[in-house]
């Protein structure tokens, strides 16, 4: 049990437990269950959560954050292949990179080589 109400208190800050959640990153031989307190509130512990627009879970997977960018590159093929025969070669570069070449790079750093790399590529290249 960790009592943060006394470390927010002398800095001076405060916390609103109905929108705080942890996550607690784990590996496969470290499984400890643990949990937070604020008060006599209990902190809500997630598997996985969205931070500066990376969703991550508790073994600093980017499965989920894939499988999302995944479904966005396919709208966005979708809608470039729906107007190409009324757009012209410029107008529909200019749509590639805001829809799509802007949501595969964001982020792109974090990726590293996960195995669902794959699949996210080759959605764009259809």
């Amino acid at each position: 049990m960790i009592e943060t109400i006394n470390w927010f208190q002398s800095d001076f800050l405060t916390l609103n437990c109905d929108r705080t959640h942890f996550l607690q990153f784990l590996t496969k031989n470290n499984e400890i269950k643990m949990q937070i307190f604020s008060s006599s509130t209990v902190i809500t512990n997630i598997n996985s959560t969205r931070f500066l627009g990376l969703i991550t879970d508790i073994s600093l997977s980017l499965k989920d954050h894939i499988i999302e960018l995944t479904s966005k590159v396919n709208k966005a093929c979708y809608a470039v292949r729906a107007i190409k025969p009324i757009m012209s070669l410029d107008a529909m570069k200019i749509i590639y990179y805001s829809y799509v070449q802007s949501v595969m790079s964001f982020s792109v750093i974090f990726w590293g080589n996960p195995h669902l790399n794959g699949s996210i590529f080759k959605v764009q290249k259809e």
